[in-house]
């Protein structure tokens, strides 16, 4: 390991910490191999046309190596890729000074600026593209498109431009023109999250409307049913009335229950055989129905039991990453000698939420570096406030006396002293007047630390202020 600080040059002494700004090496070289695996991470989604993940995991390289040349470089020709050339010139501009000589950061800067006509065009894109963004927000999309399709001529990589445009045919429900911009967006950036989510809402949609008119013909599918002809009966009126006149009331009697009677017997038979079969057929009808209901929902619960999967997994990964971004900003801020500020930082991470053994490792030992140091500072310098507000009589000290003490037990690991914390915590609220702030923390150390030298007098100072 070499004897001379990364960060200010200076010398190291034994321990390898630098004794001009008390930097610990084995930290520092740390972040730096942290931040080159991203790189290499980076570099890979890069290859395999991931531009939006490569962004992602090139700035958080460069958060926990600003110097990373190799990093800031390729950061700057993603961003060129995808047509925001300001970004990637930014980005080459930060790297040429960081390191003016054998940087090819320089040649992109050259190749760029010797174009002065491209360089324009450009520029003009950029315009365009806020003249329609303006245009949208006036609500006038019609005239946007027509901006947008100056922008994609301009800058035909303007990865923006393209998703910008396929919303305003989204929302003027030209389905197939917005799938074919969100198609070019993913062919040069495949996971682009916008273009996705956009592509996956209209996707979705055709889809529920084709399965709904599929469902709709399947209900109103015609249903035959095959009525038994109904057979009538017909007899010639004068074979009747001669035989009524040969054989007069018995044969009257004889037609009435031979003929009459048994005809509308079949009748209603008849009918009853029709009424059954419609029931048979709405019976049937309703059993599909019936089962493919069934069967969609059984569909649907299996996508939702999915999407919980996915959101569960989602929320675990969401929370890793934002537990990285904290780390690596309290890591920023303890390389910057910000101590309070990587504590604070540290404070609000979920170790839990960290997934690699690297990364708790980092945590325990920025924890156990940073947190017993802070947090002994502050009950020093809240103890010396809470005896110049008794000595002084001023207010103003326990105030301060109560926002250093807080501190301490904030960042307190060891429980030593933490009977002296709420002690002097709980006499500084009594001294402002703060009754059931003091009652509250006299009551915990109480409860807490029976063996405290405070224990006696935190009762007796129960007692008084609960009689006041």
């Amino acid at each position: 390991m070499s004897k001379l600080c990364l960060k200010c040059g200076k010398e190291l002494d034994n321990e390898y910490k630098c004794k001009n700004c008390g930097l610990k090496m084995d930290i520092y070289e740390k972040i730096q191999n942290t931040s080159k695996l991203l790189y290499n991470e980076g570099l890979q989604k890069a290859k395999l046309r991931d531009l939006s993940g490569a962004i992602s995991v090139l700035n958080r390289s460069l958060k926990l190596d600003k110097n990373n040349i190799e990093a800031r470089n390729l950061l700057g020709l993603i961003y060129f890729e995808i047509g925001e050339v300001v970004s990637a010139l930014q980005q080459w501009v930060i790297s040429k000074n960081i390191k003016g000589n054998e940087n090819i950061a320089e040649y992109y800067i050259d190749k760029i600026h010797r174009n002065q006509h491209k360089l324009d065009t450009l520029n003009s894109a950029i315009k365009k593209y806020n003249q329609a963004i303006y245009q949208i927000q006036q609500k006038s999309e019609d005239l946007a498109i027509i901006q947008l399709k100056k922008v994609i001529s301009l800058n035909p990589r303007f990865i923006k431009a393209y998703c910008l445009l396929a919303l305003c045919y989204i929302h003027d429900n030209n389905i197939a023109k917005a799938k074919k911009y969100l198609l070019k967006v993913l062919s040069i950036d495949k996971n682009n999250y916008i273009a996705l989510k956009y592509y996956e809402s209209i996707t979705a949609e055709s889809q529920d409307n084709e399965e709904d008119l599929h469902r709709v013909d399947k209900v109103q599918e015609p249903v035959s049913v095959r009525n038994t002809p109904k057979k009538e009966s017909r007899v010639n009126s004068s074979i009747l009335q001669f035989v009524y006149i040969i054989f007069g009331i018995v044969i009257g009697l004889l037609v009435t229950l031979f003929l009459i009677v048994p005809g509308k017997v079949k009748s209603n038979t008849d009918e009853i055989h029709k009424l059954r079969d419609q029931l048979v057929a709405e019976e049937s009808t309703f059993n599909e129905e019936k089962n493919t209901l069934e069967k969609e929902n059984k569909q649907l619960k299996t996508s939702i039991e999915e999407k919980n999967i996915m959101i569960n997994e989602f929320q675990s990964k969401t929370s890793h990453y934002e537990a990285m971004d904290e780390l690596q900003n309290a890591i920023v801020f303890y390389l910057d000698d910000e101590e309070i500020s990587a504590a604070n930082g540290l404070s609000i991470i979920r170790r839990d939420d960290l997934k690699s053994a690297a990364s708790k490792q980092l945590y325990d030992k920025l924890v156990s570096e940073l947190y017993p140091k802070l947090s002994r500072n502050a009950y020093n310098n809240g103890y010396k406030l809470y005896i110049k507000g008794k000595n002084y009589k001023n207010n103003k000290y326990y105030e301060e006396a109560i926002t250093e003490l807080n501190t301490a037990k904030k960042f307190a690991i060891s429980t030593d002293y933490l009977d002296d914390i709420l002690y002097y915590t709980a006499r500084s609220y009594q001294k402002l007047g703060q009754k059931e702030e003091a009652i509250a923390l006299f009551e915990e150390l109480v409860e807490k630390y029976p063996r405290s030298k405070f224990k006696d007098d935190a009762e007796d100072f129960i007692d008084y202020l609960k009689r006041d």
